[in-house]
């Protein structure tokens, strides 16, 4: 095997422009299907990164205009939420629902200071709760807690753009106290930013809220819930038909009605996420081996050149006892060993360049910083998994056994006097 290497490498050595213009042809088809692959995953990382951290197993429901007269009433009727449905979800369709069902209020648009700073900012009241489902991740001090909401306090959870902006100077939000329109507040956290662009909101307790901008009025704007563990999606579609049923009856709308109150749920939103993900995979992997069986072709028909002109060198090792078993291992080892060698390179400058934009995206922080999308994760850790670097790596085995197959057969078929008269 030694000497069949060497005597590969030397037939390399001598036809070099040959051998880098075939190598490179597998070289680039493997570095592009390791940067087409590690460009999917780092849409797809960043999406799911979007996907904010909510619960996947969570839904919510707001409400609509009707769109249909029915019961008496007239279409284009607005339908408001309140307490009591909260309390139908809960007691009435506790087999779908965990008790972690929260209640959520937009209240107003104020302007909110420190000192000398303003920014513009809308509040939103919430429960404890919603902290789990929401997958809201703190950067200082806590989340709003019952004693909050039994007490009323005007307490708040601010957003890191609001940090940015009333605290410049590095002072710690958490206990300090702001204005928020004619109120005060008493900073207790800071949130990690989810969404898009410079926009800020303030969360305070719910029932603080609605006391203090409501008038005691209970409606609620939505209400997100958390499925039981072992739900799936019959469930979910059988959950949301009973759910809009009872509620129909409660708000005199007409069950078939869907304008009139909009149920989402995460898991249907997640699969469709999923299923467009695994289209695309599978679309990369399409292109990466469409170019990279251009670059086999190539060495396939490298090779047969090469056993061309080496007819004569073939017909003198069959005169001399070589099997043609041996001739074509020779020409599929030689068609390996080019896949291989000039492949790894592609793959490892594949991997090294995905590597080194992960490296970039992190060290550059926020790069959507100061654009619409600043906090937001459009592209995230574009780097390819072991298990894909290995299933490349058997690609290139594969390829080189492929692409020195058809040459290595006509090498073996070569008779030892036409091979002898054509070396004359």
């Amino acid at each position: 095997m030694r000497e069949l290497l060497i005597e590969i490498f030397e037939s390399l050595r001598k036809n070099r422009l040959r051998t880098f213009l075939t190598g490179f042809s597998v070289a680039w088809g493997i570095f592009m299907l390791v940067v087409l692959l590690g460009a999917g995953n780092g849409l797809m990382h960043g999406m799911l990164a979007n996907f904010g951290s909510m619960m996947v197993n969570s839904g919510q429901i707001w409400g609509g205009y009707t769109s249909v007269g029915y019961g008496g009433f007239d279409k284009y009727r607005w339908v408001t939420m309140d307490g009591k449905d909260l309390e139908i979800i809960r007691n009435e369709f506790s087999d779908y629902v965990t008790d972690n069902i929260c209640p959520q209020k937009y209240f107003t648009y104020d302007t909110a200071a420190f000192k000398t700073r303003t920014m513009e900012v809308s509040l939103r009241g919430v429960v404890p709760g919603y902290m789990a489902i929401s997958g809201s991740k703190l950067s200082k001090g806590r989340y709003i807690n019952d004693l909050d909401m039994k007490l009323k306090r005007k307490s708040c959870v601010i957003d890191e753009n609001l940090e940015k902006v009333l605290f410049k100077d590095g002072e710690d939000p958490v206990g300090k106290r702001i204005f928020i329109g004619k109120f005060t507040y008493t900073v207790v956290g800071v949130v990690k930013n989810e969404g898009y662009g410079a926009y800020s909101e303030v969360l305070v307790p719910f029932d603080t809220g609605v006391l203090l901008y409501s008038g005691g009025d209970n409606s609620v704007s939505n209400i997100v819930f958390e499925f039981r563990s072992g739900i799936g999606e019959k469930d979910v579609a059988l959950f949301e038909q009973l759910l809009r049923e009872r509620l129909s009856k409660r708000h005199g709308f007409s069950p078939d009605d869907v304008n009139a109150f909009y149920i989402s749920n995460n898991m249907q939103f997640y699969k469709e996420l999923m299923t467009v993900f695994r289209a695309l995979d599978i679309f990369i992997w399409m292109i990466g081996f469409g170019t990279l069986f251009a670059g086999i072709v190539g060495v396939s028909n490298i090779m047969l050149v090469s056993v061309r002109e080496r007819t004569a060198e073939i017909g003198i090792r069959k005169a001399l006892g070589a099997s043609p078993r041996s001739v074509v291992m020779m020409v599929i080892v030689e068609a390996v060993t080019i896949t291989a060698l000039f492949g790894y390179i592609g793959m490892c400058l594949g991997v090294g360049t995905m590597e080194g934009l992960n490296a970039y995206l992190v060290s550059r922080g926020d790069v959507y910083a100061g654009t619409i999308f600043e906090g937001a994760d459009i592209f995230k850790d574009p780097t390819v998994e072991i298990p894909i670097v290995l299933s490349a790596t058997i690609v290139l085995v594969i390829s080189g056994i492929i692409a020195g197959y058809i040459p290595a057969r006509k090498a073996a078929m070569v008779k030892t006097i036409d091979a002898l008269r054509d070396g004359i």
